[in-house]
């Protein structure tokens, strides 16, 4: 994208660390919005944070569990501080367990179902109303 269609506004993305996430935050950057990054991994967020900004972008790094409700209420409350208003929400993070269903615990399935489907819901809740 060469022009910037997306100056002014604001995208939260989640599982930005690697992966779709990464390059999400990339290409969205680059169309000129900004970016909140959000993860479990600061350290790889860092990294994803230092490549937008050397290109000329605007990112900050978020630190988050988006499956627990308290971090999701704290996520919106210091995103909306720093930028305002998020127009853009990609709800990206997702996790997976390989192993037959027969071998999975309970505890495993509902790590699973907390971040591929009760923090969709949670960030949902948060940011929609923006």
């Amino acid at each position: 994208m060469h022009e910037k269609k997306l100056a002014g506004k604001t995208a939260l993305i989640t599982g930005a660390s690697k992966g779709l996430g990464k390059a999400m935050a990339l290409s969205l950057a680059e169309a000129g919005a900004q970016i909140a990054l959000v993860s479990r991994d600061q350290a790889k967020l860092e990294g994803v944070a230092g490549e937008i900004r050397e290109r000329g972008g605007k990112a900050d790094v978020f630190r988050a569990d988006v499956s627990r409700e308290a971090d999701v209420s704290a996520l919106e409350k210091e995103v909306s501080s720093l930028f305002g208003k998020i127009q853009i929400l990609i709800n990206n993070a997702g996790v997976n367990v390989r192993k037959p269903i027969t071998d999975f615990t309970l505890d495993e399935w509902n790590y699973v179902l907390g971040t591929n489907l009760t923090a969709a819901f949670l960030l949902c809740r948060a940011f929609v109303p923006h």
